[in-house]
């Protein structure tokens, strides 16, 4: 979010939304899996970004810039499903994003955490008063590079299973609203090396289906 409101910025300067300014605005939002709330959220950080900068002279320019990107949040789609793709940093990038966007809660599980960006995000999603709770591997947490000893000693609640056979999901729950899944670990070789992919949905049927086997888990597993 905090992004978005930044090209905002950058884009009032002028008092006039350009064609290349609505086409990153357009990926901005692509590339976020907002709610209701949040888009709502950012209509008054338009207003208000607008009411900063108006005067009698630039009035008209901006009442235009205001429905410009007005029109563009419109045109959003709420409940369209993205999907991202390794080698690269895709998949890598859209975990951070969400971490980052995340306002209320997460609930990970993930098979390992060993890339030092996921972890930073996680952390500072702690730092910002956000619930995080954490459901992983007993086995990969013993792996050279893990990062779950440093992630519960941070305060975060993590959990896993004490069984001979493996926690194998992959999936992240934003907020409630959102889910983030696939074949990715968390890994930097993923995003180096592996062909992985993920998918962020917030279909409600999936996201609440989700939800249901993240709590199961987490009542059968036991505390790191």
């Amino acid at each position: 979010m905090d992004q978005i409101i930044e090209q905002l910025k950058q884009s009032l300067a002028d008092d006039f939304l350009s064609k290349p300014e609505r086409k990153t605005l357009e990926t901005a939002l692509g590339s976020r899996s907002l709610d209701k709330n949040q888009l709502n959220l950012l209509r008054t950080q338009i207003f208000e970004l607008a009411s900063e900068r108006v005067n009698e002279k630039n009035y008209r320019f901006i009442v235009d810039w205001i429905k410009d990107v007005n029109n563009t949040i419109t045109a959003y789609p709420q409940e369209k499903s993205y999907s991202y793709f390794s080698p690269g940093e895709a998949c890598r990038n859209a975990i951070v994003q969400q971490l980052n966007d995340a306002r209320k809660q997460l609930k990970i599980c993930v098979f390992t955490i060993s890339d030092d960006a996921i972890t930073e995000a996680i952390l500072k999603a702690h730092k910002r008063g956000l619930s995080v709770m954490v459901l992983t591997d007993n086995d990969k947490s013993l792996d050279l590079g893990s990062d779950i000893r440093q992630i519960s000693q941070a305060g975060i609640a993590v959990k896993m299973d004490r069984t001979t056979d493996h926690m194998h999901h992959k999936f992240m729950i934003i907020d409630g609203r959102a889910v983030l899944t696939g074949s990715y670990n968390w890994t930097r070789s993923a995003a180096r090396y592996n062909h992985e992919n993920i998918v962020l949905t917030k279909e409600e049927g999936i996201v609440n289906s989700f939800l249901t086997e993240f709590e199961k888990l987490w009542n059968e597993m036991s505390s790191y």
